[in-house]
């Protein structure tokens, strides 16, 4: 079979890289379908193995099993998020509720659990590794419903799969709405305020839809983001905004309301079935924070002061507002206009003056110059590599004396056939069980195309999602552990932002910006007093914009810790923006309906998780402040320390190493000005 699917034969493209040139869609089905049943046999080796159980015949059979599975999801899902087509789609609803029953039986056999179990029993004799991957394959089984019997198992695993088919239903119709909906201008007049570039790209949008001479605005956050910003337009902001905060919440065939409310009470009965007292307790479980009360916390400690700034933020807009001969109240399609007015007057300082030095290709030499002064490594581009699609490219990543690490692959544009935000994934992890695996590391954004022959030009927030991303791809890249499960970022969620938020602190740094911030006409270093200006900025509009994210993340442990009869989402929206105080002119980051963190992806009850990163970010970073010496190669040698044991000790190990000490607080309430 493997002559006429790739997918079944070894991969004999360069560094182990999938055949994406060989692939048809045809092939993932029969692909996936082959890569159960051979897990399943692979399963029914290990329990009846003649041998009692042990490390290697039990823990490390179990973890070498489904590999024909494992590297097929992991293409799928890849090429699902990044170039999806109808095919893919169909793919996708036809095997998620199958993969979950597969997991189920893997999950729930009660012959494997007893093997594992007795090897988990003797625990005491292992150590390092072996004792960590014995202990998460125990009680990963356990937290999947091992101790489970009877009815209650069948119970589980139908709720696994209706959540599973929920999940991609819900991403599809959110992917469905973002590229459906398109705001049009016919006035020329009334776009006043936006840049060239953009007003360029709506009018070939609108040419192709079958509309010339107008402009069209589809609601992608790369759109939304400078129209709301620029556009001297009040009614055009307001539509294009309330056109994103609906996506997925218009009574239609595309509506995720009933979808993710069901997902709701699949997970409240998932959780009392384990014998949890909300889905929220049982996510939490393995987590830095102490359940979901410790989570609660600290979001409520930051939200006291983020809403007190917030509060000043909304006063100094309404003022500017009155100023300027208005009478309207200040609005969510309000705030970033008038923000950047009040940005323009503070610190004289606009995207137009900073994209220029930030050219996509020098931003990306700019992390890498990062990377090279902190461990050590080099990026070499991989010319001529046939990759997924023609916008990808990539680099294979080499130590100081020139070993291979790994392939970094890097896909930075928006299209309609790419899910929205920004992400780290990988084709292949990192192990060393059965000789060396090296990484197939990607990160995916969603920065707006250029024009034919232009640059693609960044605005700064999005030089600050590059590096964020990069440093998901260092961890990714620089594990070094005996097992892919245990190996780079499987982590508990809320440790795995800190080595992507703590690398956004280098792209500020004046010494590397003197390295990659160079004007894309003249190749002029950007200037110092502009650097300044920039670095001033960065605690301007906190209020806002820590409050819409803190907003979402209260919006999400709320829906996570309800029990009893889920409310309806507007109901529940408010009932959150009450009780916390919400101000009218801010929207949480993501409405329920259009929530893919929680409702279509791994962060439910665990959005939160962003914020404590910040903390370990913040506090992170200062280590290297407080050092003198932002490449400190002690401090960075700690940081590379953390990079390589990926989840092979507790997070809060591993941060006390790096740092000397539990993390601090303070340093986030600084960075942002809340303190």
């Amino acid at each position: 079979m493997s002559s006429t699917n790739p997918l079944l034969g070894a991969f004999d493209a360069p560094f182990g890289l999938p055949p994406f040139q060989a692939l048809s869609d045809d092939h993932f089905g029969p692909a996936l379908e082959a890569g159960m049943a051979a897990q399943l046999e692979e399963v029914d080796a290990i329990v009846n193995h003649p041998e009692p159980p042990s490390l290697s015949n039990t823990i490390e059979a179990l973890e070498r099993s489904g590999a024909l599975l494992s590297r097929t999801r992991m293409l799928f899902e890849n090429l699902g998020g990044t170039d999806t087509n109808p095919a893919r789609q169909a793919i996708e609803q036809a095997f998620g509720p199958r993969l979950a029953a597969h997991s189920d039986a893997i999950a729930l056999n009660p012959a494997l659990f007893a093997r594992i179990e007795a090897v988990w029993q003797q625990r005491d004799s292992l150590s390092g590794e072996a004792r960590v991957l014995t202990e998460k394959t125990y009680d990963a089984f356990v937290r999947g419903g091992a101790l489970l019997r009877g009815e209650a198992r069948e119970q589980l695993a139908e709720i696994n799969r209706e959540l599973a088919t929920l999940q991609i239903q819900f991403a599809q119709n959110l992917l469905a709405q973002n590229n459906a909906f398109v705001h049009v201008v016919t006035e020329q007049d009334e776009l006043a305020g936006l840049p060239d570039g953009m007003i360029q790209a709506a009018a070939d949008k609108a040419a192709e839809m079958g509309h010339p001479g107008a402009w069209a605005f589809g609601c992608d956050r790369t759109v939304l983001y400078p129209f709301l910003t620029y556009c001297h337009h009040r009614g055009h902001r307001q539509a294009l905004y309330q056109g994103y905060l609906n996506r997925a919440d218009n009574n239609d065939d595309q509506d995720n309301k009933a979808n993710l409310r069901r997902q709701v009470t699949l997970r409240q009965q998932r959780a009392a079935l384990l014998g949890y007292p909300t889905h929220a307790h049982y996510e939490l479980a393995d987590r830095m924070v102490d359940g979901p009360e410790g989570a609660q916390a600290l979001m409520d400690d930051v939200w006291q002061a983020t809403a007190r700034k917030a509060q000043q933020e909304a006063e100094a807009l309404q003022a500017r507002i009155h100023a300027d001969g208005e009478q309207f109240t200040l609005a969510g399609w309000d705030w970033w206009y008038y923000a950047e007015q009040e940005r323009l007057e503070k610190y004289a300082l606009d995207d137009d003056q900073l994209k220029p030095y930030f050219s996509l290709d020098n931003v990306i030499e700019g992390a890498f110059h990062t990377a090279r002064n902190l461990f050590g490594i080099d990026f070499k581009p991989l010319h001529g590599l046939a990759l997924y699609h023609d916008e990808a490219r990539a680099w294979e990543v080499v130590d100081r004396d020139g070993a291979h690490l790994g392939v970094f692959i890097g896909d930075y544009f928006t299209r309609d056939s790419k899910r929205g935000g920004a992400w780290m994934t990988v084709f292949r992890e990192q192990s060393r069980l059965d000789g060396v695996v090296r990484p197939l590391v990607q990160n995916v954004c969603n920065f707006p195309k250029p024009q034919p022959g232009e640059p693609a030009l960044l605005n700064f927030e999005h030089v600050r999602t590059l590096f964020h991303e990069f440093g998901h791809a260092l961890h990714g890249l620089l594990t070094d552990c005996q097992y892919a499960s245990l190996s780079g970022t499987n982590v508990a969620r809320d440790f795995v932002e800190f080595p992507s938020q703590v690398l956004e602190h280098w792209a500020l740094q004046p010494q590397v910006l003197a390295h990659y911030a160079r004007h894309v006409d003249t190749g002029e270093v950007i200037p110092d007093e502009l650097v300044e200006r920039v670095q001033a900025v960065g605690r301007f509009n906190q209020g806002f914009q820590t409050g819409e994210f803190l907003a979402a993340a209260l919006l999400d442990m709320a829906w996570h810790t309800h029990q009893g009869a889920v409310p309806e989402v507007a109901e529940m929206e408010s009932a959150v923006a009450e009780r916390i105080g919400l101000p009218e002119a801010i929207a949480y980051r993501y409405r329920s309906p259009a929530f893919a963190h929680i409702f279509a992806g791994g962060y439910s009850a665990g959005y939160y998780s962003y914020l404590y990163s910040a903390v370990l970010d913040g506090d992170g970073f200062a280590a290297f402040t407080e050092s003198g010496d932002l490449f400190d190669p002690a401090v960075a040698g700690r940081l590379h320390t953390l990079l390589r044991a990926g989840g092979t000790e507790k997070p809060d190990v591993l941060y006390r190493t790096f740092r000397g000490r539990d993390p601090e607080i303070q340093a986030l309430l600084s960075d942002r000005g809340l303190n």
